[in-house]
């Protein structure tokens, strides 16, 4: 983790870097939320993360990349009081980008006076984030562009 930790950069993302961010998205989704969704819930995702949909979303969001070597390997975003679009590169899990990302936002939402923080999780990102502290508040249908996904609201007070 040092070795990536001293060369992984986060800084705020730009309009140029919404169609990387959109493929990472769309790569992250293929291989890890493919198997939780039905063919409708995955295209519905996938369109809800076309780069168009993100530059419209940077301009109620604040958006954050990280990178290693000028590569886009995660993105997060804070709209409000709550966590979006936070995904890390599939063949870079488990090596602390997403950890490094989320707490970036957490320091970057305290900066802001920010008291606490909101999410809405997948339920492969439930355990990732009680892990760094959130709590679960309940579980739910969310609905994008008319269609429903089984989320978990959760909350971390940021101290």
């Amino acid at each position: 983790m040092n070795s990536i930790n001293s060369t992984l950069k986060i800084r705020l993302a730009t309009a140029a870097d919404a169609h990387k961010i959109s493929q990472l998205i769309a790569q992250n989704a293929q291989l890890l939320l493919k198997p939780h969704y039905s063919e409708l819930q995955l295209k519905t995702f996938l369109q809800y993360y076309e780069t168009e949909v993100i530059l419209e979303k940077m301009t109620r969001q604040t958006v954050f990349c990280a990178e290693i070597n000028g590569e886009i390997v995660g993105t997060i975003a804070l709209e409000g009081k709550f966590v979006m679009g936070f995904y890390t590169q599939t063949d870079k899990i488990g090596l602390g980008i997403g950890t490094s990302l989320l707490k970036h936002l957490e320091n970057y939402a305290q900066s802001q006076g920010l008291s606490k923080l909101w999410l809405s999780a997948s339920p492969i990102g439930v355990q990732f984030y009680q892990n760094r502290g959130w709590v679960k508040v309940k579980d739910f249908v969310v609905d994008y562009m008319g269609v429903g996904f089984e989320e978990t609201l959760m909350l971390k007070k940021l101290i």
